[in-house]
């Protein structure tokens, strides 16, 4: 499947499920094994999830857009807010410990760029913060492309 989804919502929680359904569509049609297929699940929610409470501080007027670029042999994933971003290159030299569970924030983008092979950010002037996922794929049968 090659080609490009978008979807756009506003910044709510309800709109969650939507987006994993569109996810888990989009993943369906591509040559990821089970373990890729769960990984971006994971990525695409926690940064649609980040849009929509640091990004746009779940102001329903406020839209999180996710677009969905499959390519042959990966998928990248764009997930922008309409807010005023943050300083991602200092939050990423200074991203609190994520065995430490009781710190409350932090471990999203962790678990981002962990389970994907790409995570960028980029604020993108007067129009917000976006996120960058890409993951590249492995034929179904090979059920772990992570980098370990």
């Amino acid at each position: 499947m090659a080609g490009t989804i978008i979807i756009e919502f506003p910044s709510d929680y309800k709109y969650l499920n939507l987006v994993d359904l569109a996810c888990g569509e989009v993943i369906s049609g591509l040559c990821a094994g089970h373990n890729a297929a769960n990984e971006i699940a994971i990525s695409v929610i926690e940064a649609v999830t980040n849009a929509i409470e640091h990004g746009n501080c779940q102001c329903p007027d406020e839209n999180v857009r996710v677009v969905f670029s499959c390519k042959p042999d990966r998928l990248c994933v764009e997930v922008a807010d309409c807010g005023k971003g943050f300083d991602f290159e200092c939050y990423i030299r200074n991203m609190p410990d994520p065995t430490n569970i009781q710190h409350l924030r932090g471990r999203g983008i962790y678990i981002m760029k962990n389970l994907m092979d790409s995570v960028d950010f980029e604020m993108v002037p007067g129009k917000g913060m976006k996120v960058k996922l890409e993951k590249l794929l492995q034929p179904k049968d090979s059920d772990d492309g992570r980098k370990d």
